[in-house]
């Protein structure tokens, strides 16, 4: 579905700022502006309308859950990406979100999903290379991590389980792809936001982890 430009400003705008709590925190540690001064930067880009489901629909979702269905997808991306952030140990990175909205709106217009179900992948061949180019230099950048989907996978057999399957690429300055893969965690039931973020915690944090080893090979 194509999501109106206000709409994708407000979303784009609500991931930014998700953080800012604990950018402020941290100002008054003087090492940590430092070693984060010299940490390279893994700029996390949540893609909107990224929700899909081989049984779920948006109704049903909202019913389960009690998130708006017009914020399933928010909901989703700020769980992901503040637990991603969170889940990462390894100083010489810094996973942060962006701080221009207008920029990063024009940047999704041209991104597109490539691929079927729970292996979704982000394809940039449409997108203007000045346009990522001036992403990575106003957010001082050294990497770009695509959250592409968030998909809800149902099974009835052998037992009644809930996939919570995360894509994700990752891109270099020069826009070419370093990794691609995904991450899940399993549950009973579709979850409210609050059960959400606790256990989608560990999968989070292996999101991280496994961008950090594809980094330092």
């Amino acid at each position: 579905m194509k999501v109106s430009f206000l709409r994708k400003i407000s979303f784009v705008f609500g991931l930014a700022v998700l953080t800012a709590g604990s950018v402020s925190a941290s100002s008054a540690d003087k090492e940590e502006l430092k070693a984060n001064r010299n940490a390279v930067k893994v700029l996390v880009v949540a893609l909107p309308d990224n929700v899909d489901s081989n049984y779920f629909p948006n109704s049903m979702i909202t019913e389960e859950t009690g998130i708006p269905t017009d914020s399933i997808d928010y909901t989703y991306n700020q769980v992901m990406v503040r637990n991603i952030i969170a889940g990462n140990k390894n100083k010489k990175y810094q996973f942060v979100t962006p701080q221009k909205a207008a920029l990063i709106s024009k940047l999704l217009d041209e991104v597109k999903l490539q691929g079927e179900e729970e292996e979704k992948y982000v394809d940039l061949s449409q997108v203007d290379d000045g346009s990522y180019e001036q992403l990575i230099k106003d957010t001082d950048s050294d990497y770009v991590l695509f959250l592409n989907q968030h998909y809800l996978k149902w099974q009835e057999k052998p037992l009644r389980t809930l996939f919570h399957i995360t894509s994700y690429s990752l891109y270099d300055k020069n826009q070419k792809e370093v990794t691609r893969g995904n991450n899940y965690f399993t549950s009973m039931n579709l979850e409210n936001k609050d059960k959400l973020s606790k256990d989608s915690r560990k999968s989070s944090s292996k999101i991280a982890s496994s961008i950090v080893k594809s980094l330092e090979k």
